[in-house]
């Protein structure tokens, strides 16, 4: 296997369900799966524990894929000095949202160049020839659709459930602690910027929304008119064992994410209820209040139609 052939990076805000998606198209010969590739230099590396249990570190795949992409320690310390710069939405702004304006810079053509030194290298270890990038962040995928090999799929939840989930206490097991819980205010904010971003992104380059609810009630449907809203056609089809589950994908070495990566079983495709019990009373109404102009600020009938 040589270079990389597709690439379907996944946007969206946090929690919005992308490690469900991720871990569909993994199921499917010839697609891998990373999981959030940019925590391979933002975060340190006795912080990522991968899908498969192991220590980053101590990683057979992970090593391989590192040495295969030839990224020393220089590369890895590059990476969030570069990434701080252009991975940024006033960046993406200052070059008006414009991607042929992105391709001419030269930073961006440096980072495009080590990204996808990277997917060449996942492509070579895995033997595939369709990658699977779940980051999720507005601006890199601004970058990543700078190549045309870049397919977007923009994940949709409603903004009510985001934000219940954000304030929810939920352990990973990968870090042995609960996961990160953030403001009210700053997860409406991080809906919102996602969603936008995505929605801009649409009129340029080819985007698809998925929306969560229907992923979950019709799996099998949904992605299918993801895809061909983005003409992209899967090296193999999902691992189907019935109408809402697949049969995990072998070989799933997920960086960061939802804690279900580590589930080995089937799995099994279902709208996660939030519980709004687990949360304050006194914020019940704010998180009401802030999903209810979310929704408002961004209708489904905003999200261009891309350009192709």
């Amino acid at each position: 296997m040589g270079a990389v052939k597709q690439v379907i990076y996944i946007s969206g805000s946090g929690r919005s369900g992308s490690t469900l998606l991720e871990r569909i198209l993994h199921s499917a010969p010839g697609a891998c799966s990373v999981g959030e590739l940019h925590c391979l230099w933002r975060l340190p590396a006795d912080a990522i524990t991968c899908s498969c249990g192991a220590p980053f570190a101590a990683d057979d795949r992970w090593r391989r894929i590192v040495a295969e992409a030839g990224f020393d320690r220089a590369t890895l310390e590059e990476l969030p000095a570069l990434e701080g710069t252009v991975c940024r939405s006033g960046f993406i702004a200052r070059h008006r949202f414009s991607l042929d304006s992105l391709r001419a810079d030269p930073q961006v053509q440096r980072f495009l160049a080590l990204q996808f030194r990277l997917f060449d290298a996942i492509a070579r270890v895995s033997g595939s020839s369709l990658v699977v990038d779940s980051s999720k962040a507005g601006p890199r995928a601004w970058l990543l659709a700078c190549d045309p090999r870049v397919a977007v799929l923009h994940l949709h939840r409603d903004p009510a459930d985001v934000i219940v989930s954000w304030r929810s206490v939920k352990f990973d097991p990968g870090l042995g602690t609960a996961m990160q819980r953030i403001p009210v205010r700053a997860a409406a904010l991080d809906w919102w910027k996602a969603d936008r971003f995505a929605a801009l992104l649409a009129r340029v380059h080819p985007v698809a929304r998925v929306d969560y609810q229907e992923l979950c009630r019709a799996p099998r449907a949904a992605l299918a008119a993801a895809l061909a809203t983005l003409g992209v056609t899967l090296p193999g089809e999902p691992q189907w064992l019935g109408p809402d589950a697949v049969e995990p994908g072998d070989n799933y070495h997920s960086l960061n994410g939802n804690p279900d990566r580590f589930d080995n079983g089937p799995l099994r495709i279902a709208a996660r209820r939030v519980d709004w019990s687990r949360i304050a009373a006194a914020e019940r109404p704010l998180i009401r209040l802030a999903a209810g102009a979310l929704r408002v600020l961004s209708p489904r009938k905003s999200f261009g139609q891309a350009v192709r």
